[in-house]
């Protein structure tokens, strides 16, 4: 992400087969038409989570343009957007009140959802979280698959065409493609930038898809880690890529069964990983929480990561899907969920209008219920009415119908 570069545990493993890409990413919806507003979380994790985004958008130059259903807003309006909401449900008001608050003061547009027949405009939902594996500091015994900083030999240069950062590597006065997993793992091309060792090399391998996690070290204690870089190169499925090569079912396909079969086939490992040539680079942090591409720590349940290309970072919405309920470390039953969110990640496969991904937390439990969410879902994002934006309202000291 990142991100938390987001894995879609189970989702990741296949997700990419049904990833769409809207051409008008959010639409404008009627009054009739909006949802009911029923949050099933706690308030005072919406309140983090909004704060977060609102540290974020105050940082942003104030001439910075949002844009949604083809029109232009300054980054204010959103911010606006978001302190408005927060002085809404600082009251903690009923579902009932908090649905009219909506309707007076919000447009509400609707995520356009997967590419094709899609008249209803639904999501593929699926989630993510921040794993916890086993590390050391140096190669010793088991601990022989390194996680990297980033190296030296890695360059940005700024494409003109595009007015985007591409990344490479400088060869004889050339800007060429930075090196791909396997040339990195195989032949050391980011040696000496060593952060940490891992026991499994999938393991390592889910950590670059997580993009953050924590390590326990040897002495018991326990770093955050997470994305800094990525080497520039396409991210591709390894659980599309087993669906297609005929080692398993879309159905079986979940990072279970997969580590079941490299289990099975060592062998095939390094054909199987690298066929992602994506490879990312870490850096310490100095928190336990999962940072998110904004660069603010993410909120699990309230956080979610989509393709900001299409729609904007830090923004305020309100997702519908279906949730994994556990018990004792086994999902038993699928129940409906619906709550607000904040775009405050993105992730190499998290592309085009029709993704969503939900932060779920940190833990064997939160990648249980991450790894198998691969969920239809919707999305609206909430603006506030222009009219409402007046500065002798600024304090947003409005009645509360």
């Amino acid at each position: 992400m990142s991100k938390v570069f987001s894995f879609l545990t189970l989702c990741c493993v296949a997700i990419l087969i049904f990833a769409g890409c809207g051409k008008r990413p959010l639409l404008p919806l009627a009054a009739t038409k909006y949802p009911v507003f029923a949050d099933d979380l706690e308030y005072a994790d919406l309140d983090r989570a909004i704060e977060q985004s609102l540290i974020y958008l105050r940082k942003r130059p104030r001439s910075s343009q949002i844009t949604i259903a083809g029109r232009s807003y300054p980054i204010d309006h959103l911010t606006r957007s978001l302190l408005f909401f927060r002085n809404l449900v600082a009251e903690h008001p009923s579902a009932e009140l908090l649905n009219r608050q909506i309707n007076a003061y919000f447009d509400i547009y609707q995520a356009s959802g997967t590419d094709g027949y899609n008249p209803q405009r639904k999501m593929l939902v699926t989630s993510y979280y921040q794993p916890l594996f086993e590390g050391n500091l140096t190669a010793e015994g088991a601990y022989r698959y390194p996680i990297y900083g980033i190296p030296d030999t890695l360059v940005l240069r700024h494409d003109s065409g595009s007015g985007k950062k591409r990344i490479g590597r400088l060869e004889g006065g050339r800007f060429l493609n930075y090196w791909s997993r396997s040339e990195i793992e195989d032949k050391g091309r980011a040696a000496g930038n060593e952060l940490v060792y891992l026991k499994d090399p999938l393991d390592a391998f889910l950590l670059h898809v997580q993009g953050s996690g924590l390590i326990k070290l040897p002495d018991g204690s326990i770093r955050g880690i997470h994305y800094a870089m990525k080497n520039g190169r396409e991210y591709k499925s390894i659980g599309k890529y087993m669906v297609q090569t005929g080692r398993m079912t879309l159905a079986e396909a979940s990072i279970d069964s997969i580590r079941s079969y490299l289990a099975a086939h060592p062998e095939e490992l390094r054909e199987i990983l690298y066929h992602n040539d994506s490879f990312i680079f870490f850096d310490w942090t100095t928190t336990y929480g999962a940072i998110g591409n904004l660069g603010r720590e993410l909120t699990a349940g309230r956080s979610i990561a989509m393709d900001q290309d299409r729609f904007p970072a830090g923004a305020l919405s309100f997702l519908s899907s279906r949730k994994p309920v556990l018990n004792n470390g086994r999902i038993v039953n699928w129940i409906p969920f619906s709550r607000f969110v904040l775009v405050q990640d993105t992730g190499s496969a998290i592309r085009g209008s029709g993704r969503v991904d939900l932060f779920w937390g940190t833990g064997t439990d939160a990648g249980l219920a991450a790894g198998r969410m691969k969920e239809e879902g919707t999305l609206y994002f909430l603006l506030l009415k222009e009219q409402f934006l007046k500065p002798a309202l600024v304090n947003y000291d409005y009645p509360l119908i």
